[in-house]
């Protein structure tokens, strides 16, 4: 793989009490998502020792204890802090809950319409809920990750203007490959579960056998989709203006896939 543009991960679940060093050592610029608004302040309070890793803010829809312990204020306020949101969205796996999972990502999703993020969106089985919720309240920044909709689903996606994060799992959907755009692709690991019949190493960063996939797919080579992904996260990253809120390193390599358009 080139070494100029180091992997790409928009979604992983990184424990917040890793060493920055460990993180540092994987080499690869990682999104690391968070399940509830607790644990979205202990990955917020590791700035600026984080040189090539994102935090994120997070309400997992499928974590009970996380919708009952959100609060919009709260959420607004750990926003200032980062340029990514992640994860949040709805799980249809316990329909009991898909109202409280609603009336929360419709709040999120409010406040996302006036203070825009990179936003990792969980979708398992409430892809349909999904699209509908973003049609009644679009976003700039929606990122659709591990998706697994339908072809008219994924379209309808495509035309809000959503990204895509693939992983090991979800690249092996080739219609849904022909259907999302090549400027609309993103990777991720989502580690430990989306890789875990990927390559080893199975880590954070380590998206090869996605790149691979998608290189062998659409008839290029893998390293044009390393390039190609960078320059679909600066294009997001200059829609949403979030630069400033990315680590100083992020931002700078952000800054040559623009100007490698």
């Amino acid at each position: 793989m080139t070494p100029n543009w180091p992997p790409l991960d928009l979604h992983a679940q990184v424990d917040t009490g890793i060493d920055p060093a460990s993180l540092l050592d994987l080499r690869a610029v990682i999104f690391a998502a968070s399940r509830s608004l607790e644990e979205s302040e202990r990955a917020l309070a590791r700035q600026p020792s984080d040189l090539l890793t994102i935090w994120g803010v997070g309400v997992h829809p499928g974590l009970k204890s996380a919708l009952e312990s959100y609060t919009s204020t709260e959420f607004r306020t750990l926003l200032d802090r980062s340029g990514y949101v992640g994860e949040i969205g709805l799980d249809g796996k316990v329909p009991s809950r898909l109202p409280r999972q609603r009336e929360v990502f419709a709040s999120i999703l409010g406040e996302l319409q006036a203070y825009p993020r990179l936003t990792s969106i969980h979708s398992y089985a409430a892809t349909a809920e999904v699209v509908e919720e973003l049609t009644r309240t679009p976003i700039v920044g929606a990122i659709l990750h591990w998706w697994l909709g339908d072809a008219e689903t994924t379209q309808q996606a495509v035309d809000l203007g959503a990204f895509f994060s693939i992983n090991a799992a979800s690249v092996r959907r080739s219609d849904l490959l022909d259907v999302i755009p090549m400027d609309r692709l993103l990777l991720e690991t989502d580690h430990p579960d989306g890789n875990r019949y990927g390559s080893r190493p199975r880590q954070p960063g380590g998206i090869t056998d996605v790149e691979v996939a998608l290189a062998r797919h659409h008839g290029i080579k893998p390293a044009d989709v390393r390039l190609k992904v960078w320059e679909n996260l600066a294009r997001l990253v200059t829609m949403t203006n979030v630069g400033a809120l990315l680590p100083p390193r992020v931002a700078a390599i952000l800054t040559a896939a623009r100007q490698a358009q």
